[in-house]
């Protein structure tokens, strides 16, 4: 296998080479519907609001830079690690340091029932006005499922060490992470005496390296920025995934209004399944240009989407082509209407997979995912500081849309099932959200997404992708010293594919209630409460794969 050095070479030098790119659109995944993502331990840690993602120009490098240099930046978090509400919640004093404010530094301790512990820690330093470095460490375990603890136990170990440089013509940020996830297949009917632990447990390894350079001059009519990213996922019996992405974007103004963008992606992916078995060689490029029209009320950007896959060493390169058109009417400052079309295709890998479900067996091949056809169009109130919302409709069309069934060999794993070949699977949404901030003192969002599979005009339920979610999630401040949390999640139509039988069977509704209260010693000393599924449920996100009832967890949290 290649080492990482080599193939961060190559991708600077094929994508440097190809002079193409543009102002960042994230184009590295799609959309796929009904997909679980973070939502299969329904942990309250995990569920933070993410804001809607207002329709509007890209963030230009530009705006980029300034923000780099407004002595504003965030401590950085691991990936699905949310930063301590101490961090997070406390009062803000006017004493700043470079790069950052006072009581950046975090250091968060928690236990709970089922054996829960929990331990984040963030510090960071500023040298100088232009330097920072940054290390970040988070530690996540207890017994998920309702088996013997050491059967159903879960870890999570996450180590991550960020620095950045503004110079006068490029800025820089560089990061090295590593982590380590081990959970146990514990789905089983029943669990037989002479089975250990070891024998059911699932234990990955994953190293990143992160790169990025961008311009650091200001009041130019072009843009650059390039991204050079590589992840090797191991395991204990001789798996290995190694997935390096670069991008590049380039964006150039034509006028005051007007602005060319060309944006480009490379993918390089090698797999191993198992010791001895030769790699599976993976491309994928993908070349987007397109052209930007703002003004004070329409915003509309155009182009064409070009995608190039090539799975394995000897097979034929398959390229797609997809036209791609949106645009923004801003019927008044507040009320916008927005449409468009597109298409994409997204990489599926091993590791995308796991974050979805950790109880894999191990693939031997990928099919990536085509969104053939995508059309769009809705209503959305922005810029009132008291409420936004959007009511969006989204029909697309799929290929090699992936599900996850209970494996025929051992039904406590699961593989890929890929829906979709010659006749497109159809997938409407209609999406709602709404969010309300009365001052500093109250927040709720209400979000309900309800997705139907079709297949030549049948309607059809996909293996464990619900056909309705809903969450609404609030934070309250009932003093400067006490907020409260309370939350609930509603996810129903979920359905698993008995292999065995080849029938669908329906999984209870999984209606998830979380209260949480945090209380300030200090300004800089937080005591949480949290308690998870009080209405103790033992739902099954995956089939056969319960939870635990009622959790409680204790943490404390001290800045500095």
């Amino acid at each position: 296998m290649r080492g990482i050095t080599t193939i961060l070479f190559v991708l600077a030098a094929s994508v440097i080479s190809s002079n193409i790119s543009a102002q960042e659109i994230d184009k590295t995944v799609i959309i796929v519907p009904g997909g679980a993502k973070s939502l299969w331990q329904l942990k309250v840690s995990e569920r933070q609001y993410l804001p809607l993602k207002s329709f509007k120009m890209p963030l230009s490098i530009k705006e980029m830079k300034q923000q780099a240099t407004s002595l504003t930046w965030p401590s950085d978090s691991l990936p699905n690690i949310q930063a301590p509400p101490a961090q997070d919640m406390r009062s803000r004093d006017t004493a700043k340091v470079a790069f950052g404010e006072k009581y950046d530094n975090v250091l968060q301790v928690g236990v709970g029932n089922y054996g829960h512990t929990l331990l984040n820690f963030n510090a960071s330093h500023s040298p100088k006005e232009n330097k920072f470095i940054g290390f970040y460490l988070n530690h996540d375990a207890n017994s998920q499922g309702p088996v013997k603890s050491t059967f159903s136990a879960r870890s999570e170990n996450q180590a991550r060490l960020v620095s950045r440089y503004l110079g006068t013509v490029n800025f820089w940020e560089g990061s090295v992470s590593a982590s380590r996830q081990v959970n146990h297949a514990y789905g089983l009917p029943e669990i037989p005496s002479f089975v250990k632990a070891a024998d059911i447990r699932l234990n990955y390894s994953y190293f990143n390296v992160l790169g990025k350079v961008l311009s650091a001059r200001k009041n130019v009519h072009s843009d650059y920025k390039l991204t050079l990213d590589a992840g090797l996922l191991q395991n204990p019996a001789g798996l290995s995934e190694l997935i390096a992405k670069s991008h590049l974007f380039y964006s150039k103004d034509l006028s005051e209004k007007v602005k060319a963008r060309l944006d480009a992606d490379y993918i390089h992916g090698e797999y191993v399944s198992a010791l001895g078995n030769k790699p599976l060689l993976r491309s994928f490029y993908r070349v987007n240009p397109s052209i930007a029209y703002a003004s004070s009320r329409i915003r509309v950007n155009a182009g064409i989407l070009v995608a190039t896959e090539l799975e394995g060493k000897d097979a034929v390169a398959k390229t797609s082509i997809f036209p791609q058109f949106e645009i923004d009417f801003g019927v008044s400052d507040f009320i916008h209407l927005f449409g468009g079309i597109g298409g994409d295709v997204q990489f599926n890998t091993l590791k995308s997979f796991l974050s979805e479900n950790p109880w894999m067996a191990i693939p031997t091949s990928f099919t990536n995912t085509s969104q053939v056809g995508n059309l769009f169009g809705g209503i959305k109130g922005v810029g009132n500081k008291n409420v936004d919302f959007e009511i969006k409709y989204n029909y697309a069309e799929y290929a090699d849309l992936p599900t996850f069934i209970n494996s025929p060999s051992d039904a406590s794993r699961f593989q890929i099932l890929y829906i979709g070949g010659i006749q497109k699977i159809q997938v409407a949404n209609i999406i709602g959200q709404v969010n309300v901030h009365v001052s500093n003192a109250f927040t709720s969002s209400l979000k309900v997404d309800h997705v139907r599979y079709s297949l030549l005009n049948t309607v059809f339920q996909a293996s464990h992708k619900p056909g309705l979610t809903m969450s609404w999630t609030n934070t309250w401040k009932l003093s400067n010293k006490v907020f409260i949390s309370p939350d609930v999640y509603w996810i129903k139509d979920l359905y698993a594919l008995n292999p065995a039988q080849n029938q669908l069977v329906q999984l209870e509704d999984i209606v998830d209630l979380n209260f949480k209260i945090n209380y300030f010693v200090k300004r800089n000393v937080n005591l949480g409460l949290s308690g998870n599924n009080l209405l103790g449920k033992t739902y099954q996100r995956f089939n056969q794969y319960q939870n635990q009832g009622r959790q409680v967890n204790l943490t404390l949290a001290y800045s500095f």
